[in-house]
Parts: C-alpha cells; structure tokens; sequence
C-alpha cells in the first residue's frame, strides 16, 4: 500500500473517517450527508458551495530526517537482494469547518474529540497499510498541531483569505516505497586469512 499513491490514498481514507465521525455523533446532527461535496481538499475561500462543510487542506509534506538514513532492506524476493528503504513523510493538514460559528465549534470540538480516541490509521479503504517491507511501522499516526493565532494570520495571509479558526493535523510516519529495483549484495569470492607476526628487526 506504500506505493506513490499513499498520500492521495490517506488523504481520501481521512477525508472517510471524518464524515464517519461528523454522521455518528449521539444526540446531534451536522447536517453531513454527502461524503465528496461536504468535505473538500480544497482551501477555503469565500465562495465555497453551500453544502461544503469542511475544508480538508493537506498544506505542507515534509521528511522525517529520523528515519531517512536506515539500512537497505533485505529483498523479500531475493536472498541475496537489498531494497533502498522507503522515503518517510510527515504531512500536515489544515482543518476548517466552514458552517455558522456554532456548528464550527461543534465540528471542531468533534473533530479533537474523535482523533484523540483514534489516533492511529493502520488501513486504507479496509486494505492494510503494510509495513514496507520491514522499512516503516503498519500504522500512521494523526497528532494534534494546534496552531497559534500568529501561524494561523501568517496561513490566511498567504491564502489571501480572511481570518478563520482552524485545526492542524499532522500525520506521520508516511512512507513511499522506492520504485527500483532490488540491487544485489556483492557476494565475498575469495577469502584470505592469515596468522602470526611479524619478527622485530633486532
């Protein structure tokens, strides 16, 4: 599942599980009912469609430099192969409910509460994650980073949109799998051995 789809992949899973969440809270309806128009990968703008609830803005991919140097892999293919390990990301989200302030604030206070009892995301559309090979861990993590008002002026800014409160979502460890080939290890041809020392010239 690693594959250099994983990042359009995760962001669709997300984008499933918040409608799940905003559809199943006890005792209170936020008007979700359409899964593709009421969550939008696009940044939020004044001319959002009416039934748009939520912005869903992947805004940043970074490396995890904590994980970029390991050891190549050993191919599951081949005894005497090694894969280069695959590249991992860290991407960060900006999450905007785009309804009236109090449903905002529902939809916020929903969106914290879900990602703290679900923290981690080990399938994508009921298919696991894997593991890469070994490379990197069978689950990713969706991580809280809640954004100043100055780093949230700074995002609307470069937006060229008014002010709004947002959520930032972090998801890591995501890995893309390196599309070469297996190399092979250089096996030893020749061994020499020695023992002994050298005599001291008197």
């Amino acid at each position: 599942m690693s594959n250099m789809s994983i990042i359009h992949d995760l962001s669709e899973e997300i984008r499933r599980r918040i409608f799940a969440a905003m559809t199943s809270v006890n005792g209170i309806s936020l008007d979700f009912t359409d899964l593709s128009n009421n969550i939008v990968f696009t940044p939020p703008d004044e001319s959002t469609e009416s039934n748009t609830k939520l912005s869903l803005y992947l805004y940043h991919i970074g490396i995890n430099n904590s994980l970029r140097n390991q050891a190549k892999l050993p191919s599951p293919q081949a005894t005497d192969g090694l894969l280069t390990n695959p590249l991992p990301l860290e991407l960060k989200y900006l999450i905007t409910p785009l309804s009236d302030e109090l449903n905002n604030q529902l939809m916020m206070g929903r969106m914290l509460q879900y990602v703290y009892d679900f923290p981690h995301i080990d399938s994508i559309d009921q298919k696991p994650i894997g593991n890469s090979f070994g490379g990197a861990s069978e689950r990713v993590r969706i991580t809280p980073s809640l954004l100043t008002v100055e780093q949230l002026a700074q995002m609307w800014n470069a937006l060229n949109q008014p002010y709004r409160l947002a959520l930032g979502f972090s998801v890591d460890v995501v890995a893309i799998d390196s599309a070469k080939p297996a190399s092979i290890n250089p096996r030893v041809a020749e061994l020499v051995a020695s023992a002994g020392h050298k005599g001291r010239r008197a």
